[in-house]
């Protein structure tokens, strides 16, 4: 049977619940020895962010990235994070902040599943695209 990342991730969350600093320990060497075993080694990034989405998911919390043509302003990052909780249900965000100045003005917001794309070059060639047809 092939076991998923995710399954994966599932299994060393719950052995995780409760242990003490020194069992963490063992827990994860019992862990990465059965990687090890199953050879997929390989899939350790999977694995990770299945492990990242659980515990935010279990512990309430909630990853997002947000790229805009300029550094946020803090009343910025304030109502994104705010809309995110209140969109998502989180207790807390952790918004990573990005700078590319390619997108000559708005932002890229990626959470979840979702991008909600709000810059001005997706919206001027959407424009362009429309006008064309």
């Amino acid at each position: 049977m092939k076991i998923s990342p995710k399954q994966y991730a599932r299994g060393l969350y719950d052995s995780l619940l409760g242990k003490s600093d020194s069992e963490v320990k063992e827990v994860l060497h019992t862990f990465v020895s059965i990687l090890g075993r199953d050879r997929v080694l390989s899939r350790e990034k999977e694995i990770t962010a299945a492990f990242v989405e659980i515990w935010n998911s279990e512990n309430g919390e909630m990853a997002a990235s947000i790229t805009s043509a300029h550094e946020l302003a803090g009343d910025s990052r304030e109502a994104v994070v705010s809309y995110l909780k209140n969109r998502t249900g989180a207790k807390s965000v952790i918004l990573t902040e990005n700078v590319d100045k390619n997108l000559l003005g708005g932002f890229v917001l990626k959470y979840e599943s979702k991008v909600l794309d709000g810059s001005l070059k997706t919206n001027l060639a959407d424009l362009k695209a429309s006008m064309e047809k």
